[in-house]
């Protein structure tokens, strides 16, 4: 792979974008540390450079949700729901992370296709305050089953954001009704058992003598899964104008506290976590540039 495209490449562009943002990195950017929890060195793998924006993500879903955390959850309940669907997200993410790391594409893109319809939800819930409240309100398997039917089904909460979303004024940042159109399409022969999937992942096993039972190397395969889990993460902070969470919450940044997983000069706790998600959408800017050098290069190979 070109050094221009090679996972440290797309480690300092990180960096630069952290900085242009204001944020004071250390040795390491904050994604770094992914890797040694998750004890996958994916550095040498097939778009080594996605699995740095992936981490990334990961720590920024985890570093935002404080925000969601420390705030009043009797006078602000909406803010619980939000916590927990950034946790929800992580865990996704972090799943891709892993499965792709071991070769498990068609498995990644079920959870692929879990973290999008949790990234439509956070959306709607963004500019639909009665869709938000019905959510905090399922409590039962079948209120749940309710709500799945209501909101979810038939994708019917795809369809209220593309009519509603430009009924308010809001827009997606950096062309992303594309990116969902290219996405439903292909997630949908992993979804169900169909041939063209069976035939795929067929081809990925027994590649190598170093292949055990299951698990095999990282494939070329996820770099469709893992550029689109960067475009779905950002789907939430990628809206504009940004809408309000109509939230208080509490800083835990002040002395003593001692939170402060990504350093930032300034001392207002509303605008530090509105510089924390503004990083989803530059983030996934940024990684633009790479999926296009890819794309390149794997059409100059047809």
């Amino acid at each position: 792979m070109a050094e221009h495209l090679s996972h440290q490449h797309a480690v300092n562009a990180i960096r630069l974008m952290y900085e242009k943002q204001g944020f004071q990195i250390g040795d390491a950017i904050p994604g770094k540390f992914i890797t040694k929890e998750l004890q996958v060195d994916i550095s040498e793998a097939p778009f080594s450079a996605l699995y740095a924006f992936v981490d990334e993500y990961i720590v920024l879903l985890r570093s935002q949700s404080m925000y969601f955390l420390t705030a009043d959850h009797e006078k602000y309940p909406s803010a619980m729901t939000f916590y927990r669907l950034s946790i929800r997200q992580l865990r996704a993410l972090a799943s891709i992370r892993t499965l792709c790391s071991y070769g498990l594409d068609a498995n990644a893109r079920l959870q692929l296709r879990l973290l999008f319809e949790t990234a439509q939800l956070w959306v709607r819930f963004r500019i639909d305050q009665e869709s938000l409240n019905e959510y905090s309100e399922c409590k039962s398997l079948k209120t749940a089953n309710e709500f799945w039917h209501k909101y979810l089904s038939k994708e019917k909460t795809e369809h209220y954001l593309k009519h509603h979303m430009l009924e308010q004024g809001f827009n997606w940042i950096g062309g992303m009704d594309d990116q969902i159109k290219d996405l439903k399409q292909k997630l949908s022969l992993v979804a169900h058992p169909t041939y063209l999937a069976d035939y795929h992942e067929t081809l990925a096993d027994w590649k190598s003598e170093s292949d055990t039972c299951v698990i095999t190397q990282p494939l070329e395969a996820s770099y469709f899964t893992l550029s689109k889990s960067i475009f779905v993460t950002a789907m939430p902070f990628a809206i504009f104008p940004d809408p309000p969470y109509k939230i208080a919450s509490k800083s835990i940044r002040e002395k003593g506290k001692g939170w402060n997983p990504i350093s930032h000069p300034t001392e207002s706790w509303e605008d530090y976590n509105k510089q924390l998600r503004n990083m989803f959408p530059a983030l996934f800017l940024m990684a633009t540039r790479f999926f296009f050098e890819f794309d390149e290069i794997n059409n100059s190979d047809l």
